[in-house]
């Protein structure tokens, strides 16, 4: 048992005491946890057991068959606090972390894979721990969030700094030369555990590498957002920006409205606009203008104009509004009878007048008929 202790810690240590591989060191916490436990008990009732068997067999060949069967039962012992009862703590991150210290390196990490002019890509990888060693696995990302491979290692050589792997993509169905690749990281050195690594990866049948970078997410947040559909993208945008100073396709124009829906829009505006101003031209162009008592002195010879006239000159008249009215209808009386209505362009529209007459100008329209009835006559 201490042979296996000894070989344990020389597998672990090499020449200068630089630490090899650091996972061995849960091999060397459980054998000697288990070794030192077993020593504990033969120290506390050894003794007193060595009475009981030797009174129990008696002196000659049944004392040596009861000390081989609890040298047997001590091994066996051992044996299940070493391969199954240890481990079985293992799987506990805080255990892990107190057994490797500045060497653990599982979590989530972002690996950015720089290869030709475009073909830049972004890896989620995982180390989960497995035991008394890991398993290494993850998925590649392009520009658009579209998953181009996927990385799960086959066998690997951890010798710190530096891992030397081999990994399979099972997206690729060998004909592409993608199949099968390897790769060497080496993680930072420093008095913490590392959160940085940088190296190469390169599938067999291709003849160029593809350096790699990676940062390891140290905030729980990030890590949940990534496990999350709705909100990956914001994590991955950030780090692909920090890696490549690029931004994804995150297809935010889509989202946009098409190019020819406000070019539709428009032209139906500038059409309806053009339509009502072609009515309204229209209707101006129909429309007689009203014509007031002055636009009628120089042309106009009924009495009603003369008399109007004569007032105006005389300045008895301040507001020709009161008069337009009584103005118009003589004025077409007059044209009706004298034949001055052929002219049809001189038509006007008459608006209703709804104020009050004054007493003076009903007794002048008084006046107006009496002179007026003597033609109708005539004219009948």
């Amino acid at each position: 048992m201490m042979r296996v202790i000894s070989n344990d810690i020389k597998m672990i240590l090499k020449g200068d005491g630089h630490l090899m591989n650091p996972y061995s060191r849960f091999r060397l916490v459980s054998s000697t946890a288990s070794a030192a436990m077993i020593v504990a008990a033969l120290c506390a009732f050894g003794q007193p057991l060595l009475t009981a068997v030797a009174g129990a067999a008696g002196p000659g060949t049944g004392l040596w068959i009861s000390l081989g069967g609890a040298v047997t039962v001590l091994v066996v012992f051992w044996l299940a606090l070493t391969e199954a009862i240890f481990p079985s703590l293992f799987r506990f991150n805080a255990v892990r972390r107190a057994i490797l210290g500045k060497y653990y390196i599982e979590g989530t990490w972002l690996q950015a894979e720089r290869g030709t002019a475009g073909g830049h890509r972004l890896a989620v990888i995982d180390i989960q721990p497995s035991g008394r060693t890991f398993i290494f696995s993850g998925y590649a990302l392009n520009k658009d969030l579209e998953i181009e491979s996927n990385t799960l290692i086959e066998f690997s050589k951890f010798e710190w700094p530096f891992m030397t792997y081999k990994y399979r993509n099972s997206l690729s169905d060998g004909a592409d030369g993608q199949r099968e690749g390897v790769g060497e990281i080496q993680f930072e050195m420093n008095r913490s555990a590392a959160t940085r690594f940088n190296g190469y990866a390169q599938f067999v049948k291709a003849g160029r590498r593809n350096k790699i970078e990676g940062a390891k997410l140290t905030k729980n947040s990030e890590v949940k957002r990534l496990r999350s559909l709705e909100s990956r993208k914001d994590v991955l945008e950030k780090y692909w920006s920090l890696f490549f100073n690029t931004t994804l396709n995150t297809g935010t124009a889509s989202a946009q409205p098409p190019a020819a829906r406000p070019v539709i829009i428009e032209t139906t505006r500038a059409a309806v606009a053009e339509r009502r101003q072609a009515s309204s031209a229209s209707t101006d162009a129909n429309v007689v203008p009203r014509r007031r008592a002055s636009d009628w002195r120089a042309e106009d010879t009924t009495p009603t104009a003369d008399r109007i006239r004569a007032k105006m000159e005389a300045g008895e008249i301040e507001d020709e509004e009161a008069y337009e009215e009584e103005f118009e209808d003589d004025a077409e009386l007059y044209e009706g009878t004298d034949g001055g209505g052929a002219d049809e362009e001189d038509e006007v529209m008459m608006e209703d007048d709804s104020g009050e007459e004054t007493a003076e100008v009903a007794d002048e329209e008084k006046d107006d008929e009496l002179a007026i009835r003597p033609r109708r006559r005539a004219a009948t």
